[in-house]
């Protein structure tokens, strides 16, 4: 329910009780609840007579959607083109295959910076940026349906720590498909991702 009320601000900065009532078809003291609970998250805000999203909450309006979206992620390189740092997965999909580490960009964050945390947070591991290598779309497919869809933001790094390398040919098996992809054809390859900081009045 909460979802649906935020749908709505989507295309409206702000909105009265009985305007989302009407909109949404609920009875009153349902609507109450979730708005209060929203309210109490800070994501919306009560101005007088009327309901609108907060500035901390204006994120969310680019997630407010029934349709799934893809999930953007860094995938980070370090070694070289014979081997690299790998590890076992735990997660699904790919549960057990040997995985290049990544994860997401947080809200705010550079490239850089992004995998600066990802290598440190989940790895220790202390890394700089080398260059962002490939930007490719993965469809992890079952058979006559896509069940994810990632943008794989495909970087290099360098690392003074000591760290564990994988041989890539001899355990080509066990590494991700996507992944063994990137290591063995987009090592040489280089692109860049401009930063863009826009403003809102």
């Amino acid at each position: 329910m909460e979802s649906k009320i935020l749908e709505l601000f989507l295309f409206n900065h702000k909105l009265k009780f009985n305007e989302i009532e009407k909109l949404l078809q609920i009875r009153s003291n349902k609507l109450a609840y979730h708005i209060k609970q929203l309210v109490s998250k800070g994501i919306l805000i009560k101005n007088q007579e009327h309901y609108s999203l907060s500035d901390a909450a204006e994120y969310l309006i680019p997630y407010l959607s029934q349709k799934k979206s893809i999930l953007p992620v860094i995938l980070v390189h370090i070694g070289d083109k014979k081997q690299a740092f790998l590890y076992s997965r735990t997660k699904r999909p790919y549960k057990d295959k040997l995985s290049l580490p990544g994860g997401r960009i947080l809200l705010g964050e550079s490239i850089n910076q992004a995998t600066k945390r990802i290598m440190k947070d989940k790895f220790n591991i202390e890394t700089n940026l080398k260059k962002v290598n490939s930007i490719s779309l993965e469809h992890v497919k079952k058979p006559n349906k896509i069940i994810h869809s990632f943008f794989l933001i495909f970087v290099s790094a360098t690392t003074k720590d000591q760290i564990n390398l994988t041989n890539l040919i001899k355990n080509k098996s066990k590494i991700i498909s996507s992944d063994y992809k990137l290591l063995t054809q987009h090592l040489d390859s280089e692109t860049n991702i401009k930063t863009i900081n826009s403003k809102l009045a």
